[in-house]
């Protein structure tokens, strides 16, 4: 299996993947919208992977730290968590806010994932309650409070997107640009920044 790719960033797919070009060989690499905002074409770029094989397909799954791929092949591993919503998980929450969401029976962080509502949150809680052992494994201590992930509250979030939406800008758009903006700024504060990168 793939657990690495160093090389060059030659195009991108969307808000949803990369192509890396790596002794002559692309690799089509689905990230984090915060990996492929920041890749620049004909860069070097270097991808912690996961590679997932289902019955029709092979898929790379990358990320820019080990500890948010451990993450995500800890979250596949659950019952109700397939790639795309691990991915989801791991762009926006950091390791702590999952571990404590679990830990406190709390799905308000898990509904500020987008396409995560509070049945879903819920069961997903269920699940993960019995892996929080393997999750903390996974990641490991150390990482536990230096994965740099963005976790804007929920009602900032809502606010954001549809102020966003109103001025006519497409929500996969937001969706990414969101991963940007540091979670602990007002709504206000979040939207001017939401704004800059969507300008840039």
């Amino acid at each position: 299996m793939i657990a690495v790719v160093r090389g060059l960033v030659r195009g991108k797919i969307g808000s949803k993947a990369l192509i890396v070009e790596t002794q002559g060989i692309g690799y089509l690499i689905y990230a984090t919208p915060e990996v492929i905002i920041g890749a620049k074409i004909d860069s070097e770029l270097e991808l912690w992977c996961v590679t997932v094989v289902r019955e029709d397909s092979l898929t790379l799954f990358g990320f820019e730290t080990l500890g948010e791929r451990n993450l995500f092949e800890a979250l596949i591993g659950v019952r109700l968590i397939g790639p795309a919503l691990a991915q989801m998980i791991v762009s926006t929450l950091r390791v702590e806010d999952l571990i404590e969401a679990v830990e406190t029976n709390e799905t308000a962080m898990l509904r500020g994932v987008p396409g995560i509502g509070e049945k879903t949150a819920n069961r997903i809680l269920v699940e993960l309650s019995s892996k929080l052992a393997v999750i903390r494994a996974a990641v490991g201590e150390d990482a536990i409070g230096n994965t740099r992930r963005i976790n804007l509250s929920t009602n900032t979030r809502r606010d954001v997107e549809s102020a966003l939406m109103a001025l006519g800008f497409d929500s996969r758009e937001i969706r990414s640009v969101l991963a940007l903006v540091p979670g602990d700024l007002s709504v206000e504060q979040a939207l001017k920044v939401a704004l800059v990168e969507l300008s840039s």
